[in-house]
Formats: C-alpha cells, sequence, structure tokens
C-alpha cells in the first residue's frame, strides 16, 4: 500500500503512508549476533513507513514458549529494536537460555545459583540497540508453587510462591512464601552487578519446629517439641574471574523448645537460649561457626566433596568467644558433667545410626568433661581421645579413677591396657548373706555375647569395689554363647590366683567352670590384705581347684556345686580362732561349738597356740555336699584327721574328727581356714586340747552333726594311752 507525495516519506505527520505486509513461515530471525536466533518462526511483517511491526502467536525461546510475540523497531532512524513476549516454561530451561546470551555473566550466573524447577510464567521486555550497544531485558515473573534449588547451600526449596522482577541481571523480588525442610518459610532477595562480582542478598525467616524438619532420628525427635523463631541472611557472591562465595547468618532463641535429651542438651519450655550461626565459605569447604546462650561456642570446618565431609570441629561450654579450630582433623567435646549412662541407652536405640549416611565424619574425637556418670560410677575429670590406628580404632582414657588404652583390632582381640583403675560403682551393694560385691551385670534381664569382642585384658593396678587387687589379667574369648577366660590372674603382690574357664550363656542351661591355683608365702598376711582376720599365721599356701555351677560367675548356686580343692599349708601357727571372718567359717562347720566343748572336757590343759608342720586335705564337691577323708594336720604336739561331709544347701553336719598326740605319719594339708574350714577347726580342736592329758590320751575321737546353726558334738572315743606309750 503506497499513498502520498514520495518527497515527505516517511510521513510523520500522516501526509502519506508505505506499508508492506509479510507473513513468514519457518523463518529464523536473527534479531542480534550474540543473542539466539528465533527458529521455526512463523510471523508477519508489517513495514509500516519507517518503522517495522512483527507479530507472532508463539516462538521458541530455548526451552521455553512465548507467545504475544510483538517486536518492532519503530523508528529505524533510532536503530532499536523492541520485544515484547509472554513466556511460560519450565524453569530448568530459562537459565541455560540466558547462558547464550550477553548476560551469561550475570543473569545466567544467578539462575546457575539459583536454579528454578517447575512451570514460570513471565513478561519479557527486550530493548535491543541496533548499533552494538548493551541489550536491556526486563520482566516479572510469577511463580506457582515452584522449587529452588539453591546451589551453594545443596539444598532446595519447595512450594515457592511470589513474583520477581528483573532488569538485566539487577533481580527484586516481593515477598515470597516456601517450604523449606518440610516448614514455611518467608523470604525475598535481590541481586546487585557490582563491578568485580555479581551479587545475590536474601532474607529469611520462620518459626519452626525441629521435629518437623526431617534431619533429626526419631529417637531425638521423641525428646524435643515446641518452635524457634528465627531470621536470617544469606549473601552469595559470584565473581566475575573467581570462585563464588557465600556468607550466611541465622539468628533464633530456643525459648518455647522444652528437651527431654540428657544433659546438657535438656532444657524446660521458657529457657531463653538465643541461637546464632555462621556460615562463611566457597564451592569447597565452608566454616560453620556459633553459639548457643552465653557460653556455648563451636567453630567447624566442612568440606563439600561428594559427601558433605566435617573436617574438624570444636565445642566449649564455658567458653565467651568462638574457640579455635583443632591443630589436626577431629572433632573436640568440652562439655559439663554428663549422665553416660543415659546417652549409651540413647545410642542403642538407634539415635546415631543415620547421621553417617548423609555426611562423613573425621575418626578422631576427643571427649573432655569435668564429671561422666557412667557404669554406676562417676568418672572425674575424664579425658577420652578416639583416634584411627594401623589395624583399627584406638581409645585413651585419662582421669582421676582411670589411665588406660583400649586398642579395638579389626581382625584380632582386643587389648586394654590399664595403667590405673578404680571402680567403685554405687550400685555394688552386698548381699546380707554374702561380703561378695554384686556384678555390675546382675541387674541386666537377659546378657547377650552378640556383638562381643574378644578381649586381652592387661591392668597393672586396679581397685574394684573399694578393694585394692593389685595386677589383674585376662583373656577373654566369645563362641557363640560361650565366654571363655584363659590366662587369668589376679597378683595382690601377696597372693597370686590363677584362673582359667568358661561361663555358658545358655538360656535354660546356663553354668560356670573355673580351675585354677592360688598360692602365697604367707596365708595372714595374704587375707590381711583384704581386711579379713585369719587364725593361721606365717603359713605359706598353695590351693588348687576346680569347680562348677548352673549359673552366672557371681552367682555361685550351692545345690548344682561340683568340684575338687586340693591345699597344703607350710609350717604355721594357729591362735586364736573366736573372731573374724575366720570364727565366721568355723560356724558354718559348728567347730566353734566343738570348741567349747574341748575346752569344757580340757579347760586345765588348754595352750595359746598350736604349731603345725604341714596341712594337707582333698576335698571334693558333689551337687552341694562338700566331702572330705583325708584332712591331715601333721602338728608339733599332736596330729588331726578330718572326714566326713556338710551339706551346703540344707547346712547340716556329718563329721567326725579324730586327735591323737605323736602321730608318726605324714598328713597333707588341704585347705586354711579360706578356703577348707574343716582343716581350721580340726587344729583348732587340737591346739586347745593339748596338755598334761596327753600323757593320759592317745586318741579322741568326735562326731559332728545336726545342723549348722545347732549342731550335736559327742565324743564317741577316748583311748587312753597304754604305760608302755608313756
Amino acid at each position: 500500500v503506497y499513498g502520498g507525495n514520495p518527497h515527505l516519506f516517511p510521513y510523520k505527520h500522516n501526509e502519506g503512508q508505505f506499508e508492506v505486509l509479510v507473513p513468514l513461515r519457518n523463518a529464523t530471525f536473527a534479531f542480534q549476533p550474540d543473542w539466539p536466533a528465533l527458529k521455526n518462526l512463523n510471523i508477519e511483517l508489517d513495514f509500516l513507513n519507517d518503522g517495522l511491526w512483527m507479530r507472532s502467536d508463539s516462538v521458541d525461546l530455548g526451552g521455553v514458549k512465548a507467545s504475544k510475540l510483538a517486536a518492532a523497531i519503530p523508528d529505524y532512524s533510532k536503530e532499536k529494536l523492541l520485544i515484547d513476549a509472554d513466556i511460560n516454561g519450565p524453569g530448568k530451561a530459562v537459565g541455560p537460555y540466558f547462558d547464550e546470551t550477553p548476560l551469561k555473566d550475570s543473569l545466567g550466573s544467578t539462575l546457575a545459583e539459583l536454579q528454578l524447577d517447575g512451570d514460570v510464567n513471565a513478561r519479557l521486555h527486550l530493548d535491543i540497540p541496533l548499533d552494538g550497544e548493551q541489550v536491556t531485558a526486563e520482566g516479572d515473573v510469577s511463580l506457582r508453587n515452584n522449587s529452588l534449588f539453591i546451589k551453594p547451600l545443596n539444598s532446595t526449596l519447595k512450594n515457592l510462591n511470589g513474583k520477581f522482577s528483573f532488569v538485566n541481571g539487577a533481580l527484586k523480588s516481593g515477598p515470597l512464601t516456601a517450604n523449606w525442610f518440610n516448614q514455611p518459610l518467608n523470604l525475598d532477595f535481590s541481586t546487585t552487578e557490582g563491578a568485580k562480582a555479581y551479587q545475590v542478598a536474601v532474607n529469611l525467616n520462620g518459626n519452626w519446629q525441629p521435629t518437623r524438619m526431617g534431619v533429626l532420628p526419631p529417637q531425638l525427635n521423641d525428646a524435643l517439641s515446641g518452635s524457634v523463631t528465627w531470621n536470617g541472611k544469606v549473601g552469595i557472591d559470584l565473581p566475575y574471574h573467581a570462585d563464588t562465595t557465600y556468607h550466611i547468618e541465622l539468628n533464633g532463641d530456643l525459648r518455647n523448645v522444652s528437651s527431654h535429651l540428657p544433659s546438657p542438651l535438656n532444657k524446660p519450655a521458657g529457657e531463653a537460649i538465643p541461637v546464632n550461626i555462621q556460615a562463611d565459605g566457597n564451592l569447597k569447604s565452608f566454616a560453620l561457626t556459633g553459639s548457643a546462650g552465653s557460653k556455648n561456642h563451636f567453630n567447624s570446618r566442612w568440606l563439600l566433596n561428594q559427601k558433605l565431609t566435617l573436617d574438624r570441629a570444636i565445642w566449649t561450654t564455658d567458653s565467651r568467644t568462638i574457640p579455635p579450630l583443632p591443630a589436626q582433623q577431629g572433632v573436640e567435646l568440652n562439655l559439663p558433667a554428663l549422665d553416660g549412662a543415659q546417652w549409651l541407652a540413647l545410642f542403642q536405640k538407634g539415635a546415631a545410626d543415620n547421621v553417617s549416611s548423609s555426611a562423613e565424619f573425621p575418626q578422631r574425637v576427643t571427649l573432655r568433661t569435668p564429671a561422666l556418670s557412667l557404669g554406676g560410677q562417676q568418672w572425674n575429670n575424664l579425658s577420652v581421645v578416639s583416634a584411627p590406628s594401623l589395624n583399627g580404632t584406638k581409645i585413651e582414657a585419662q582421669g582421676r579413677e582411670v589411665n588406660a588404652t583400649l586398642l579395638m583390632r579389626n581382625h584380632a582381640p582386643w587389648l586394654a591396657n590399664i595403667k590405673y583403675l578404680y571402680y567403685n560403682p554405687g550400685v555394688a551393694k552386698t548381699h546380707a548373706s554374702s561380703p561378695t560385691p554384686t556384678s555390675p551385670l546382675a541387674s541386666a534381664n537377659t546378657i547377650s555375647f552378640r556383638g562381643w569382642p574378644d578381649l586381652q585384658l592387661r591392668c597393672e593396678e586396679c581397685w574394684l569395689w573399694g578393694q585394692k587387687y593389685g595386677r589383674i589379667d585376662g583373656d577373654f574369648a566369645i563362641k557363640g554363647n560361650t565366654l571363655t577366660l584363659a590366662n587369668g590372674l589376679i597378683d595382690t603382690g601377696f597372693a597370686r590366683l590363677k584362673a582359667n574357664g568358661e561361663w555358658v550363656n545358655a538360656p535354660g542351661n546356663e553354668r560356670t567352670s573355673l580351675k585354677g591355683s592360688l598360692h602365697g608365702s604367707n596365708l595372714d598376711t595374704a587375707a590381711g590384705f583384704f581386711g579379713i582376720s585369719t587364725p593361721i599365721q606365717n603359713a605359706s599356701f598353695n590351693v588348687d581347684y576346680d569347680l562348677h555351677w548352673r549359673n552366672p560367675p557371681w552367682q555361685p548356686d550351692e545345690a548344682t556345686l561340683n568340684g575338687i580343692l586340693r591345699t597344703r599349708l607350710g609350717k604355721g601357727e594357729f591362735t586364736d580362732l573366736s573372731s573374724g571372718h575366720a570364727g565366721q567359717l568355723l560356724r558354718l562347720l559348728s567347730f566353734d561349738a566343738l570348741l567349747r566343748k574341748l575346752r569344757f572336757d580340757f579347760r586345765d590343759t588348754f595352750s595359746e597356740g598350736f604349731y603345725f608342720d604341714s596341712i594337707h586335705s582333698t576335698a571334693w564337691i558333689k551337687d552341694g555336699v562338700l566331702h572330705t577323708d583325708d584332712t591331715l594336720v601333721d602338728g608339733l604336739e599332736a596330729d588331726i584327721a578330718m572326714k566326713g561331709s556338710v551339706d551346703l544347701v540344707r547346712r547340716r553336719l556329718d563329721m567326725e574328727a579324730v586327735v591323737a598326740p605323736e602321730i608318726s605319719a605324714t598328713v597333707g594339708v588341704a585347705a586354711a581356714f579360706a578356703v577348707n574350714p574343716i582343716v581350721g577347726a580340726a587344729v583348732f580342736a587340737a591346739s586347745k586340747v593339748l596338755g598334761p592329758l596327753w600323757s593320759k590320751v592317745s586318741i579322741l575321737r568326735y562326731r559332728i552333726t545336726g545342723p549348722v546353726d545347732a549342731p550335736q558334738i559327742n565324743e564317741v572315743l577316748r583311748q587312753p594311752r597304754k604305760e608302755s606309750q608313756q
């Protein structure tokens, strides 16, 4: 269409009209050399006077659709192309499109770090100078239930709603809402094109329930309730010629949170604990620091490998500032007093089972605490270091009550080297009928050896239940439900107890076996080390034992007790037997009653002590009944022979004692009082009847029967000495 005076073209005052309408199909439109061309374009060109107007219902811009496309060069002399279009398509395709434009380092970089997903709707306006000057791209983007992956944080916002606008690389949002860690989130953001870097600023705030975040194991979630009001700021720097850096700061208050976790993580609702967390880093690593309250501070360094990795960290509970990082890789925990039993129970329920699946943690861990309650005892000024070794893990523990090293070897028995151990648990109480402390295992309903390692124990100085035992060794092995002890040793310096045995921990068929020896150079000194008084003085001792019963090791069952005791005592003396633990042992076999009778019968002839050269005895136990038939005392003034039995279950006696002066036969000895009370009783009887009467008596025989608490003692024979013997 043409009308008008050609000399008046381009008809600025409507003096004429020049118009050419050109429809194009499958066209390619390269509107700027460094911008992607529009391809497969169906467009209508309208040349009107000195301008060009273009319209298209739909065109592809990379992976998104542009509809209602309008492009115009309103005035050829101004050399400017204007394009407007409605954009609709997947958010993932927006970033790659701008990566092929001059906006790659600004808007493209932003969209690479903040990756949208889901369909987006936008209005795009391009102002394109045709003289080569910079293009201006601006528009508005509407978000409806989109997701936004924040690459520097490796985290995704879901259900993102709101609007933001952009002018080239400068973005600015209105209020946005989203879901982050399963919690509602409010945020806004803006970007700035600086001289050296492209900068992103994000403001965040929320009121979150820790139990809904999905990052804590159920065992911790169950102990928490309440919510945390918090706010945060995120700053991301995208230098044009360097690596990305970022700074994150979060502030909140745990006032409305209640925790029933063990100390020091327990707190009631209403107690204010302000929290500050900061992260500074790049795409390779970041430093995470912060505080909880006025005294709790932490510092850590994390590596962004294929899996998030904690390189080193420190937590302090008595500092006023952020502590410096440890000098080597690892974690240092400086904590207040801890209830180790409660934490151990929490971990046994699986509180830490899934932690390693989301991140990697250093193997070296140091724990320092003024007091740790564990195993029924408080361990004071304790430092525990766990670190990898060549073949496993090495744990060192130092404190007021312990100085020890444990090597947890991968394919060999664990090795416990203990220089010093003081273990006196408050739960270890004695039974009324027995002075033996209760085992710390006795309170457990069932004991399973599953997962128990083989162990080599070496303790140089051990105190157990307030008693010094000296050196304790033992090699423990697990096979199925059987625990085996080899090379067992207790060396007090005055006595050596050796032991081998096994504990079969089978339900309904539990049994214990112990075999070994006990020896020393002085019985009264060895007994006195344990606070036990004995009437046997200055005698060496050697005891061999082989015992079995159907119960755990710490609960011997008299009814199922079987075994053998062989005892040998060297030269010594019997003194007063009326008191102390030895006297209690005598009463078990009614020797105190026998002594009263002997004292009555021979009250004019008793001496103060009884010397002997040796004592030999063999005793065997069958189903709770102790038997002996060769208990012999080689005394200086008389020899004593004992035989009979004691029912340990029914507490009844059936014993026979023979006392004779100057028996020449060699006699053997089995247990002194601590091991075989029969010997002690016989010796005591002899020691108190020696005197002038021996010039008239050849043999005395007594029979002791009845209950232990009320025995019947009868003299069954008093054989006078023949004149020729005198």
